[in-house]
């Protein structure tokens, strides 16, 4: 937990993956796993260690980084549900974040630091390259920073967020052609962030951050036609929550998030989930760690997500089958495993 200024921490919480938790009780209209068969569509089970067959899962970490700057020398791995890394995307002293995978598990997508603003920091661009680390392509390039990219689910497109003062959702093109604006705020002052994809690919997900104490009541999840038509917030939470990183399991009947909860000027983050159409919110993960940037298994049935113990030690990535239990994917303890994307 950290204290931050209103605005230093509404770009902090957007622009990289921050770290929390709180406990909150029944009367914030929140269930808990425990309380509900299965808060996923499928069989409550716990597969972990016998999981389904390994499929990959992308990660950011600053493992074997410039010893100068561990901070801001984070690279792009791909590893198995067992936690073997299989590929090394990206090795040397750049800033590398927020990577994710195409369903085909051929390429990754990514921001990537152009600029020496701080070192190695700064002057996020999108790339994309193979899942063995060949035919890096900068895709954006452009004043201000473009970050957080997905895949839409043919791997025909990118939504990302454009970020100058504050952000707005783009789509283009997965080779950065047809760059165009999907979603701003044009009532308030506040940033749409961290989108992500619909199964079928007609919708957008994202977060919304307030960037000023008027654009608080605005805060929530919402969702967006890919034609830019349809604007809903589907999640509007507890008036000192501000929620972001959703992402819809593969049926595109439950969404995950993190929730960035204000508690007497610090902030604690955990996992939720709702319904597609914002109801049933089921608390997922709380506790004394930081959980945030969850993402499902293909088959639904398992969340990864990052994990900051409440030692303040490392952050790691965890996965835990439906009301099963935890399993520590990275545990590097010396270096921090962020931000994962599963397919």
């Amino acid at each position: 937990m950290f204290a931050l200024p209103l605005g230093a921490s509404a770009m902090m919480m957007g622009r990289s993956c921050i770290l929390g938790a709180v406990l909150l009780t029944a009367a914030c209209g929140v269930s808990h796993p425990e309380q509900e068969a299965a808060e996923d569509d499928v069989t409550a089970k716990s597969c972990l260690p016998n999981c389904p067959p390994p499929t990959k899962i992308a990660f950011a970490s600053n493992r074997g980084s410039d010893p100068a700057h561990p901070t801001n020398t984070y690279d792009i791995f791909v590893m198995g549900t067992d936690g073997i890394v299989l590929n090394r995307v990206t090795n040397d002293l750049v800033m590398d974040r927020r990577p994710k995978l195409n369903k085909a598990l051929t390429q990754v997508v990514w921001q990537r630091a152009y600029g020496q603003t701080s070192p190695y920091f700064g002057d996020f661009e999108i790339v994309t390259a193979n899942i063995d680390g060949s035919n890096m392509q900068r895709l954006t390039n452009q004043a201000g920073d473009d970050e957080q990219p997905a895949f839409s689910p043919d791997g025909t497109r990118i939504v990302f967020a454009h970020c100058t003062s504050r952000c707005s959702l783009y789509l283009m093109d997965a080779n950065g052609q047809n760059q165009a604006l999907l979603a701003t705020d044009l009532q308030g002052a506040g940033s749409y962030i961290t989108p992500s994809f619909s199964p079928d690919g007609l919708k957008v997900v994202f977060g919304y951050e307030a960037l000023s104490t008027s654009d608080i009541p605005r805060r929530g999840i919402y969702r967006i036609n890919v034609d830019g038509t349809g604007l809903v917030r589907l999640n509007e939470g507890p008036s000192n929550w501000t929620s972001f990183f959703p992402v819809y399991n593969a049926a595109g009947t439950k969404i995950a998030f993190t929730a960035s909860i204000s508690v007497q000027s610090l902030y604690e983050r955990d996992l939720y989930s709702m319904n597609a159409d914002g109801t049933g919110l089921v608390a997922l993960e709380t506790g004394p760690e930081d959980d945030q940037c969850p993402a499902y298994s293909p088959t639904s049935n398992t969340l990864v997500f990052e994990r900051l113990p409440g030692n303040g030690s490392s952050s790691e990535i965890f996965m835990r089958s439906v009301n099963g239990p935890l399993k520590n994917l990275t545990n590097t303890v010396s270096a921090n495993d962020v931000e994962p994307s599963w397919q």
